[in-house]
Parts: structure tokens; sequence; C-alpha cells
């Protein structure tokens, strides 16, 4: 049962990486520039797209996470071992909204754009990468934020 769990979710993140592959653009090393790079996400007819509560939760799940390590990975010191933490975090969020998922078909696409790209952040960050991997992350959060309704949210910066 584990194996068949681990092949859909392996097979959702590659079909949301292979759908936002060439949306993305080149992503910035410098830590003052969280927005160098570019998601295209629309709006909903100049307005924010509605989501749902599963979003809504694992968004601000995702968020947390970025928050509470955004200052060891500025400086450099987050161990490998914690970086691969944040990475299995933020994954258990991900597989919960993808799991969970209820959206109306042009907020699911627009929200697959968003989770392409955590997911691309999720590799980086596995991979060693933890500033690429941390910047790509925190890039979908702030375009997350700007293109759907999320009470309270706050970008970061």
């Amino acid at each position: 049962m584990r194996t068949v769990k681990s092949f859909t979710t392996v097979a959702v993140a590659l079909a949301l990486a292979l759908g936002s592959a060439g949306i993305a653009a080149a992503q910035s090393h410098d830590h003052d520039s969280h927005g160098a790079g570019a998601i295209e996400i629309t709006l909903n007819d100049g307005a924010k797209w509605q989501g749902d509560q599963n979003m809504i939760t694992g968004m601000t799940a995702i968020h947390g996470t970025m928050a509470a390590n955004l200052d060891a990975i500025h400086n450099g010191t987050l161990p490998a071992d914690a970086a691969n933490g944040v990475a299995a975090d933020i994954q258990k969020q991900v597989d919960f909204m993808v799991e969970n998922c209820v959206l109306e078909p042009e907020v699911d696409e627009q929200f697959h754009i968003v989770l392409g790209e955590v997911m691309t952040g999720i590799s980086a960050l596995e991979a060693g990468e933890v500033e690429t991997g941390a910047v790509t992350i925190v890039q979908a959060l702030n375009a997350y934020g700007e293109h759907f309704e999320h009470p309270g949210w706050q970008m970061i910066d």
C-alpha cells in the first residue's frame, strides 16, 4: 500500500513539475531579491481566486515552515538535515492539498502552477541547494498571496 501511495505522490509531483516547467523564470541566488523570478499566474478577471479550506490550511502551514527557518536560510546556517526536514514538512502539506483537492477546474489550474514551483523548491532543498530551494518556495508563496484569497496572508521578504 505504501508503494502505491508513494507512486501516486511521485506521479502527481511529476505532473505538477512538468506542467510548470516552462512557466517559471530562472531563480535568483541573491538573498535580497526574492522577486527576481516570475511565476505567471493570472487573476480571475482581475480578482483573486477563491480557494478552499484545504488550500488555506496547507499554504498557511508551508508559510509557517518557511518563516520559521528563514533567518537560518539567509545566514547560511541551516544544516542539511534541517533542510531535509523543511522539505519533508512542506511535502506533507503538498500531499495533503493534492489528496484533498476540491477546487474548481479554473482555480485548480492556477493553483497547480504554485504547487509546481513549491515542488521545484522541495527538490532543491532535498538536493542540498538550500538557498535556491528557499527562494523558489518563497517566490511561490508570494505569487500565491498575490493571486489567491487567503485571509491574513502576509508576503515573505
